[in-house]
């Protein structure tokens, strides 16, 4: 991935959009989605961003926190990147994904410590708190199979008596993690093709209380709700469910009715 997302973000659609072209034919002549401004010479260009819902700390010429971004360039993204500079117009707002159109320029005699770009917003044209794919197999009434967990060793999640399991759908997860059954909301998902494209963050795991006497189901039921915690990106590669800790995949689940 080009931006590994740090573990507290625990940061999981298809991205699409449109480069639109800026155009006033009074002052400016256009090529494609460029615009040169005829009175002062800088280009103008207008750019498809997608915005993920949490700030990360990031070090400019002072610690800050940046948007993390990932920008569209002819009907393709490519992946998530910190964004040192603020877009004029746009109030972001935390716990939430953001498709918007923004207006870039150059920036004439820009200081010393200052970007060369500026950032307008054109228009906001999706927010929203999670982002399944339109054909999403992540529903309400598929249960997904633990198949392969890191971490086990020797222990076969497959050899249970009862699989470890879990269903993602809407703003909720559950499940059966090995020993108990759990739940917990679904903070962020932003579900797509490409895996540096998509996020995950789960919230606190719920679970009950029953004591866990096989040895080997105590030791899946640990270490998945640990994995659950920490993963940050999600794929769907039919009939694996798998869920990445930045480029290291964490956890496949199997979907029960795929067979």
């Amino acid at each position: 991935m080009k931006f590994k997302l740090s573990a507290p973000l625990l940061l999981t659609a298809i991205v699409s959009g449109l480069l639109s072209a800026c155009s006033n034919t009074s002052e400016q002549s256009v090529v494609g989605d460029t615009a040169v401004d005829a009175s002062n010479t800088n280009v103008v260009v207008t750019e498809t961003y997608w915005v993920a819902p949490e700030r990360v700390a990031c070090q400019g010429v002072v610690p800050m926190q940046c948007l993390v971004v990932n920008q569209e360039i002819d009907g393709e993204t490519n992946g998530w990147q910190l964004f040192y500079n603020d877009i004029s117009g746009f109030e972001f707002e935390l716990g939430y994904f953001y498709k918007l159109f923004v207006e870039t320029s150059e920036v004439a005699n820009p200081a010393a410590d200052s970007s060369s770009l500026s950032y307008k917003l054109i228009s906001e044209v999706d927010k929203t708190p999670r982002h399944y794919a339109d054909n999403t197999m992540l529903t309400e009434n598929r249960k997904w199979n633990l198949k392969q967990l890191v971490g086990l060793g020797k222990v076969n999640p497959l050899m249970l008596d009862k699989p470890a399991n879990i269903t993602i759908a809407d703003d909720r997860f559950s499940g059966f993690s090995g020993c108990n059954n759990m739940f917990g909301q679904v903070q962020h998902l932003f579900e797509d093709a490409q895996l540096q494209n998509t996020l995950l963050k789960l919230g606190p795991i719920g679970s009950t209380l029953m004591a866990c006497s096989d040895q080997n189901s105590n030791a899946v039921e640990q270490k998945l709700q640990q994995a659950l915690g920490v993963v940050n990106a999600i794929q769907v590669q039919w009939p694996f469910l798998n869920m990445y800790q930045n480029d290291e995949l964490m956890i496949q689940f199997v979907a029960e009715d795929w067979d």
